[in-house]
């Protein structure tokens, strides 16, 4: 079984009401690797918690968007007239930020940590030139404040929906099985 076939599989029996120890003992035959499906079950958020946890799911997922789409219209002007060389590779950034809000659109688990860490990873980066702000106009600390608010905004949102929703991961991402207790 294929890992979006079982992820899906996972999610419709979670709706059905299955717990997760039940969809392990029902999966494991079906899934070449156990450890694999360890993985896919903690990368799904129970019912409850994809209720709960929806509206603030879908902040994110917007929030994303507006920063890919935004970056993605900056990066096109400004890079349009010094070289289009260069932007593909400005582009890369704006995908990786799309990429992310699909995973979020999905509910992916393993997704709100790393996105949390980068956007906060770009935070300090573009902190990193606050130097420069003496010589800025007005319009432009506007802008730059603009970006800012967004890129914390989904900090504190995926920080906040990987802990909550997904308790099966650590801080930096790596799993914990035994919350699982998929041997109950």
């Amino acid at each position: 079984m294929k890992r979006k076939e079982a992820l899906k599989l996972i999610s419709e029996k979670l709706k059905d009401g299955k717990t997760k120890p039940e969809i392990y003992k029902e999966l494991s035959s079906k899934v070449k690797f156990k450890s694999d499906l360890i993985k896919y079950l903690a990368m799904v958020p129970n019912n409850e918690d994809r209720i709960k946890y929806n509206g603030i799911n879908k902040i994110l997922f917007f929030l994303l968007i507006f920063i890919s789409l935004s970056k993605i219209i900056f990066s096109a002007l400004i890079l349009s007239r010094i070289s289009l060389f260069a932007l593909p590779f400005a582009l890369l950034v704006p995908f990786l930020s799309l990429y992310f809000a699909y995973s979020v659109w999905n509910f992916r688990g393993n997704m709100y940590r790393p996105l949390g860490m980068l956007a906060f990873a770009g935070l300090l980066k573009s902190l990193s030139n606050i130097d420069q702000i003496a010589s800025y106009n007005w319009l432009d600390i506007t802008i730059e404040i603009s970006f800012y608010i967004p890129t914390i905004l989904v900090i504190i949102l995926a920080f906040y929906i990987g802990t909550k929703a997904f308790p099966y991961y650590g801080f930096w991402g790596n799993l914990k099985e035994k919350e699982l207790n998929l041997l109950a």
